[in-house]
Protein backbone atom coordinates (compact mmCIF):
# COMPACT_ATOMS: atom_id res chain seq x y z
CA UNK A 1 0.00 0.00 0.00
CA UNK A 2 3.19 2.00 0.07
CA UNK A 3 2.12 5.64 1.94
CA UNK A 4 -1.19 5.21 1.82
CA UNK A 5 -1.58 2.74 4.58
CA UNK A 6 -3.28 4.54 6.93
CA UNK A 7 -5.70 6.19 5.03
CA UNK A 8 -7.04 2.92 3.64
CA UNK A 9 -7.20 1.49 7.30
CA UNK A 10 -9.36 4.92 7.94
CA UNK A 11 -11.48 4.22 4.61
CA UNK A 12 -11.78 0.43 5.63
CA UNK A 13 -13.10 1.22 9.25
CA UNK A 14 -15.48 3.92 8.09
CA UNK A 15 -16.58 2.04 5.04
CA UNK A 16 -17.62 -0.87 7.65
CA UNK A 17 -19.20 2.54 9.47
CA UNK A 18 -21.06 2.89 6.58
CA UNK A 19 -22.58 -0.36 5.61
CA UNK A 20 -23.79 -1.08 9.15
CA UNK A 21 -25.56 1.80 9.25
CA UNK A 22 -26.83 1.25 5.18
CA UNK A 23 -28.17 -2.42 6.49
CA UNK A 24 -30.22 -0.99 9.36
CA UNK A 25 -32.05 2.04 7.50
CA UNK A 26 -32.64 -0.88 4.64
CA UNK A 27 -34.69 -2.44 7.97
CA UNK A 28 -36.24 0.41 9.71
CA UNK A 29 -36.16 4.59 9.87
CA UNK A 30 -33.53 5.58 12.23
CA UNK A 31 -32.18 8.90 12.42
CA UNK A 32 -28.85 8.06 14.24
CA UNK A 33 -28.47 5.46 11.57
CA UNK A 34 -28.63 8.29 8.87
CA UNK A 35 -26.35 10.85 11.10
CA UNK A 36 -23.84 8.27 11.64
CA UNK A 37 -23.52 7.32 7.77
CA UNK A 38 -24.09 10.91 6.88
CA UNK A 39 -20.58 11.27 8.79
CA UNK A 40 -19.03 8.20 7.37
CA UNK A 41 -19.12 9.53 3.95
CA UNK A 42 -17.50 12.66 4.71
CA UNK A 43 -14.71 10.91 6.42
CA UNK A 44 -14.32 8.81 3.78
CA UNK A 45 -14.50 11.84 1.88
CA UNK A 46 -12.53 13.75 3.24
CA UNK A 47 -9.66 10.81 3.04
CA UNK A 48 -9.88 10.27 -0.25
CA UNK A 49 -8.92 13.99 -1.20
CA UNK A 50 -5.59 13.72 1.33
CA UNK A 51 -5.04 10.57 -0.90
CA UNK A 52 -5.42 12.59 -4.35
CA UNK A 53 -3.48 15.62 -3.16
CA UNK A 54 -0.52 13.51 -1.61
CA UNK A 55 -0.04 11.34 -5.04
CA UNK A 56 -1.36 14.56 -7.42
CA UNK A 57 -3.38 12.20 -8.84
CA UNK A 58 -5.79 13.43 -11.49
CA UNK A 59 -9.44 11.56 -11.59
CA UNK A 60 -11.65 11.57 -14.80
CA UNK A 61 -14.72 11.36 -12.94
CA UNK A 62 -16.38 11.78 -9.41
CA UNK A 63 -15.54 8.14 -7.88
CA UNK A 64 -17.99 8.67 -4.96
CA UNK A 65 -20.78 9.83 -6.72
CA UNK A 66 -23.28 7.44 -6.54
CA UNK A 67 -22.69 7.99 -2.41
CA UNK A 68 -22.69 11.49 -2.48
CA UNK A 69 -26.17 11.51 -4.39
CA UNK A 70 -27.37 8.82 -1.01
CA UNK A 71 -25.77 11.68 1.63
CA UNK A 72 -27.82 14.45 -0.61
CA UNK A 73 -31.03 12.60 -0.03
CA UNK A 74 -30.64 11.54 3.53
CA UNK A 75 -29.48 15.31 4.21
CA UNK A 76 -33.41 15.76 3.63
CA UNK A 77 -34.61 13.57 6.46
CA UNK A 78 -31.41 14.92 9.10
CA UNK A 79 -32.54 18.84 8.03
CA UNK A 80 -36.27 17.79 8.94
CA UNK A 81 -34.99 15.82 12.48
CA UNK A 82 -32.94 18.79 13.30
CA UNK A 83 -35.94 21.00 12.71
CA UNK A 84 -37.55 19.61 15.25
CA UNK A 85 -35.15 19.15 17.61
CA UNK A 86 -34.63 23.07 17.51
CA UNK A 87 -38.51 23.32 18.01
CA UNK A 88 -38.79 21.38 21.08
CA UNK A 89 -35.28 22.98 22.49
CA UNK A 90 -37.13 25.98 22.43
CA UNK A 91 -40.39 24.70 24.01
CA UNK A 92 -38.53 23.87 26.79
CA UNK A 93 -36.84 26.98 26.87
CA UNK A 94 -39.69 29.68 26.30
CA UNK A 95 -42.30 27.59 27.78
CA UNK A 96 -44.42 28.17 24.43
CA UNK A 97 -45.77 25.63 22.02
CA UNK A 98 -45.93 24.89 18.59
CA UNK A 99 -48.51 22.62 17.72
CA UNK A 100 -48.70 23.50 14.06
CA UNK A 101 -45.77 23.28 13.32
CA UNK A 102 -44.26 20.23 14.58
CA UNK A 103 -47.30 18.57 12.96
CA UNK A 104 -46.15 20.14 9.52
CA UNK A 105 -42.91 19.03 10.20
CA UNK A 106 -43.75 15.38 11.33
CA UNK A 107 -45.72 15.11 8.24
CA UNK A 108 -42.73 16.31 5.71
CA UNK A 109 -40.88 13.63 7.65
CA UNK A 110 -42.83 10.60 6.93
CA UNK A 111 -42.12 11.41 3.50
CA UNK A 112 -38.55 11.78 3.79
CA UNK A 113 -38.78 8.40 5.29
CA UNK A 114 -39.80 6.91 2.36
CA UNK A 115 -37.47 9.02 0.01
CA UNK A 116 -34.50 7.14 2.71
CA UNK A 117 -36.00 3.97 2.24
CA UNK A 118 -36.17 4.34 -1.71
CA UNK A 119 -32.60 5.29 -1.82
CA UNK A 120 -30.88 2.97 0.42
CA UNK A 121 -32.54 0.19 -1.13
CA UNK A 122 -31.08 1.41 -5.01
CA UNK A 123 -27.70 2.16 -3.33
CA UNK A 124 -24.73 0.14 -4.84
CA UNK A 125 -21.63 0.30 -2.68
CA UNK A 126 -19.34 -0.83 -5.47
CA UNK A 127 -17.65 2.57 -5.67
CA UNK A 128 -16.66 2.34 -2.33
CA UNK A 129 -15.22 -1.12 -3.05
CA UNK A 130 -13.33 -0.01 -5.98
CA UNK A 131 -11.85 3.07 -4.08
CA UNK A 132 -10.54 0.82 -1.51
CA UNK A 133 -8.97 -1.21 -4.15
CA UNK A 134 -7.36 1.79 -5.37
CA UNK A 135 -5.74 2.94 -2.08
CA UNK A 136 -4.82 -0.81 -1.22
CA UNK A 137 -2.90 -1.09 -4.78
CA UNK A 138 -0.55 2.28 -4.38
CA UNK A 139 3.07 0.86 -4.87
CA UNK A 140 4.30 4.63 -4.99
CA UNK A 141 6.98 4.98 -2.04
CA UNK A 142 7.47 8.50 0.11
CA UNK A 143 10.03 8.39 2.60
CA UNK A 144 8.80 9.56 5.66
CA UNK A 145 10.23 13.08 6.46
CA UNK A 146 8.93 14.01 2.80
CA UNK A 147 5.24 12.46 3.51
CA UNK A 148 5.43 14.52 6.55
CA UNK A 149 6.61 18.01 4.56
CA UNK A 150 3.83 17.26 2.03
CA UNK A 151 1.02 16.64 4.85
CA UNK A 152 1.69 19.69 6.82
CA UNK A 153 2.00 21.28 3.15
CA UNK A 154 -1.35 20.29 2.31
CA UNK A 155 -2.80 20.83 5.56
CA UNK A 156 -0.93 24.39 5.35
CA UNK A 157 -2.94 25.23 1.82
CA UNK A 158 -5.98 24.54 2.98
CA UNK A 159 -5.67 26.73 5.91
CA UNK A 160 -4.42 29.79 3.75
CA UNK A 161 -7.15 28.87 1.36
CA UNK A 162 -10.03 29.21 4.40
CA UNK A 163 -8.97 32.86 4.70
CA UNK A 164 -10.84 33.64 1.33
CA UNK A 165 -14.30 32.26 2.58
CA UNK A 166 -15.25 34.44 5.49
CA UNK A 167 -18.07 35.98 3.01
CA UNK A 168 -19.20 32.34 2.22
CA UNK A 169 -19.47 30.34 5.27
CA UNK A 170 -20.74 27.31 3.90
CA UNK A 171 -17.36 26.80 2.03
CA UNK A 172 -15.26 27.96 4.93
CA UNK A 173 -16.96 25.47 7.36
CA UNK A 174 -16.29 22.86 4.52
CA UNK A 175 -12.39 23.57 4.78
CA UNK A 176 -12.41 23.19 8.39
CA UNK A 177 -14.16 19.93 8.58
CA UNK A 178 -12.12 18.66 6.15
CA UNK A 179 -8.69 19.39 8.12
CA UNK A 180 -10.43 17.94 11.01
CA UNK A 181 -10.97 15.08 9.32
CA UNK A 182 -7.10 15.19 8.17
CA UNK A 183 -5.65 15.88 11.72
CA UNK A 184 -7.94 12.78 12.97
CA UNK A 185 -6.86 9.76 10.57
CA UNK A 186 -2.93 11.51 10.15
CA UNK A 187 -0.54 9.35 12.35
CA UNK A 188 1.18 11.24 15.28
CA UNK A 189 4.67 9.93 13.15
CA UNK A 190 3.80 12.48 10.34
CA UNK A 191 3.14 15.48 12.50
CA UNK A 192 5.36 18.44 13.38
CA UNK A 193 3.97 18.32 16.73
CA UNK A 194 1.31 21.15 16.36
CA UNK A 195 -1.79 20.18 16.73
CA UNK A 196 -5.45 22.41 16.07
CA UNK A 197 -7.79 19.46 16.92
CA UNK A 198 -9.32 21.01 19.70
CA UNK A 199 -10.07 24.37 18.33
CA UNK A 200 -11.11 23.30 15.20
CA UNK A 201 -13.80 21.49 17.17
CA UNK A 202 -14.75 24.04 18.99
CA UNK A 203 -15.22 26.27 15.95
CA UNK A 204 -16.97 23.43 13.88
CA UNK A 205 -19.97 23.24 16.74
CA UNK A 206 -20.25 26.91 16.70
CA UNK A 207 -20.64 26.65 12.56
CA UNK A 208 -22.52 23.25 13.20
CA UNK A 209 -25.16 24.98 15.20
CA UNK A 210 -25.37 28.09 12.90
CA UNK A 211 -25.67 25.68 9.74
CA UNK A 212 -28.78 23.97 11.50
CA UNK A 213 -30.42 27.15 12.81
CA UNK A 214 -30.02 28.20 9.21
CA UNK A 215 -31.84 25.29 7.34
CA UNK A 216 -34.41 25.59 10.55
CA UNK A 217 -35.10 29.66 9.65
CA UNK A 218 -35.15 29.05 6.17
CA UNK A 219 -37.94 25.74 6.71
CA UNK A 220 -39.41 28.14 9.27
CA UNK A 221 -40.49 31.03 6.96
CA UNK A 222 -41.42 28.89 4.00
CA UNK A 223 -43.96 27.51 6.61
CA UNK A 224 -45.41 30.58 8.12
CA UNK A 225 -45.41 32.45 4.36
CA UNK A 226 -47.12 29.28 2.16
CA UNK A 227 -49.01 27.59 4.99
CA UNK A 228 -50.22 29.36 8.03
CA UNK A 229 -53.20 31.57 7.67
CA UNK A 230 -52.28 35.31 9.08
CA UNK A 231 -55.21 35.36 11.07
CA UNK A 232 -53.89 32.18 12.91
CA UNK A 233 -52.70 32.93 16.41
CA UNK A 234 -49.54 30.73 15.47
CA UNK A 235 -48.68 32.96 13.01
CA UNK A 236 -47.58 35.83 15.30
CA UNK A 237 -45.59 33.43 17.84
CA UNK A 238 -44.20 31.81 14.61
CA UNK A 239 -42.62 34.88 13.68
CA UNK A 240 -41.17 35.79 17.06
CA UNK A 241 -39.67 32.02 16.78
CA UNK A 242 -38.27 33.29 13.36
CA UNK A 243 -36.64 36.46 14.55
CA UNK A 244 -35.41 34.80 17.77
CA UNK A 245 -33.95 32.10 15.72
CA UNK A 246 -31.90 34.63 13.46
CA UNK A 247 -30.44 36.36 16.35
CA UNK A 248 -29.18 33.27 18.06
CA UNK A 249 -28.08 32.23 14.16
CA UNK A 250 -26.04 35.89 13.80
CA UNK A 251 -24.65 35.95 16.74
CA UNK A 252 -23.28 31.90 16.46
CA UNK A 253 -21.82 33.40 12.98
CA UNK A 254 -20.25 36.02 14.29
CA UNK A 255 -18.56 33.68 17.24
CA UNK A 256 -17.47 30.94 15.02
CA UNK A 257 -15.93 34.05 12.25
CA UNK A 258 -13.97 35.18 15.39
CA UNK A 259 -12.70 32.00 16.40
CA UNK A 260 -11.57 31.00 12.88
CA UNK A 261 -9.51 34.43 12.47
CA UNK A 262 -7.93 33.49 16.13
CA UNK A 263 -7.26 29.64 14.75
CA UNK A 264 -6.09 30.91 10.97
CA UNK A 265 -3.71 33.32 12.33
CA UNK A 266 -2.35 30.78 14.68
CA UNK A 267 -2.25 28.02 12.66
CA UNK A 268 -0.22 30.49 9.61
CA UNK A 269 2.20 32.04 11.74
CA UNK A 270 3.57 28.52 12.76
CA UNK A 271 4.04 27.72 9.85
CA UNK A 272 6.06 30.50 8.60
CA UNK A 273 8.28 29.87 12.46
CA UNK A 274 8.52 26.32 11.38
CA UNK A 275 12.54 25.64 10.25
CA UNK A 276 12.98 25.37 6.84
CA UNK A 277 15.25 22.62 5.72
CA UNK A 278 18.06 23.35 2.96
Amino acid sequence: MGYTDFIFILWKKEQRVFSKNLAVLKKQADKNAVHDLRVAVKKLRAALELYLLISEKPLQEDPLKETEQLFSILGKQRDIEICLEIIEASEKETGKKYAALKYYFRTVLSVAYQWTKKAVLQYKKKELEETAILLESETQVIEQEELKHKIAGIINARFADSRNYYKKPHKLRQNLKEIYYWIKMIPESLFFGVEYEKELHDVLDDFGNWQNLTVFEIKLKHFRKDYLPKTFPEYDSTKMLEAAVKEKKENLLRLALNQTSSLLKKALATEKEKPREN
